[in-house]
């Protein structure tokens, strides 16, 4: 079989531009630049098609290019796949780039989100910066009205209090081993049950996951992934460092994966995918989701997979600061009618 006529020059041009895509990957982040890290990408150029080789909207990370037989038969050198730490050393550099501004004490976190467990629900939620109240939708169902609840927040609970929780995560090392042995270690940052490892009848070789209630140290691969999505999950305005960390940490942990094939968010969103299978005989495993540009978080969902059974899934849809309850980010405070205090 013939090569098409210009592959071999075309392919030569192509993977030219893709080492030099990689080396402007270093020099954007030593200048700051605020444009998205590709992890790592191919630059279109005149003359150039861009090659579909990494399909990041589709889900598609590990996809790659394999030419058609050369003018003796012998297939030529694929392009190599993507590996789950240059994916997440690019969730790094962006999140990197993040605002360090934190909010006053009289401020909402306001965070949008679509959660899932037997069915699915649209949950806007309110919290005030110092955790005193929250706000939500009313229950009587006014698309126009809010709830003002006065709450006590659960201390030492990762994100139950916006300003503890970030208080707790700015003294967090930002060397990813120190950072991911930190959170393993601290109860602040664990959140219902943990896969823990235990020991198997003495006729039995190796070990599996019982997902149990855990306690401090998360000892295992899977509850050191738990530890880090339920970071991402419940915080809010994480200083940009240690959100940085956070994503490397995430490639130190044994059996995180890229997942190849195409997957959704709760919220529908197509995007990168990677998973954690904990091994527990159930097929219990966990997935975590990112924006397909800037890799940020998206969301997470663990699941059974044997039978399809959904346990639970979670999307961050939207979040900022407001001043005010049942305000949106760049939108007007609502008539004060329309707020319920309890």
């Amino acid at each position: 079989m013939n090569t098409p006529v210009g592959f071999k020059q075309r392919l030569g041009t192509e993977l030219a531009l893709l080492e030099k895509a990689r080396a402007e990957q270093a020099a954007e982040e030593a200048s700051g630049n605020d444009m998205p890290v590709a992890a790592p990408r191919l630059l279109a150029r005149p003359g150039v098609r861009r090659t579909a080789w990494v399909s990041l909207a589709a889900g598609a990370v590990a996809a790659a290019i394999v030419a058609t037989s050369a003018g003796q038969g012998a297939p030529t050198e694929p392009v190599r796949a993507m590996t789950v730490a240059e994916v997440l050393n690019a969730a790094a550099l962006n999140a990197a780039k993040g605002s360090d501004k934190e909010p006053r004490p009289d401020q909402w976190v306001y965070t949008e989100s679509v959660v899932c467990g037997k069915s699915c629900r649209h949950a806007p939620s309110w919290v005030r910066y110092d955790g005193g109240k929250r706000a939500m939708k009313t229950p009587t169902g006014d698309p126009d009205a809010i709830w003002v609840i006065t709450q006590v927040p659960k201390p030492g609970k990762v994100g139950s209090n916006p300003r503890e929780t970030r208080e707790v995560l700015s003294r967090l090392p930002t060397d990813p081993r120190k950072l991911l042995e930190r959170v393993s270690a601290d109860p602040f940052f664990a959140d219902g049950p943990e896969p823990l490892t235990v020991a198997l009848p003495s006729n039995v070789e190796g070990k599996v996951h019982d997902v149990q209630r855990g306690t401090p140290p998360a000892v295992t691969p899977g509850a050191r992934f738990v530890r880090i999505v339920n970071v991402l999950e419940k915080a809010s305005n994480i200083p940009p460092r240690v959100n940085a960390a956070l994503y490397r940490a995430l490639a130190l942990i044994p059996g995180t994966k890229l997942v190849s094939t195409p997957m959704r968010d709760a919220a529908g969103r197509s995007g990168v995918t990677l998973s954690f299978d904990f091994r527990d005989g159930a097929g219990a495993r966990q997935y975590l989701f990112l924006a397909p540009r800037t890799y940020a978080y998206h969301g997470s969902r663990r699941e059974t997979p044997g039978d399809h059974r959904l346990l639970h899934s979670y999307a961050s849809v939207a979040a900022g600061i407001v001043d005010h309850p049942g305000q949106v980010p760049g939108g007007p405070a609502l008539d004060p009618s329309d707020i319920v205090q309890e």
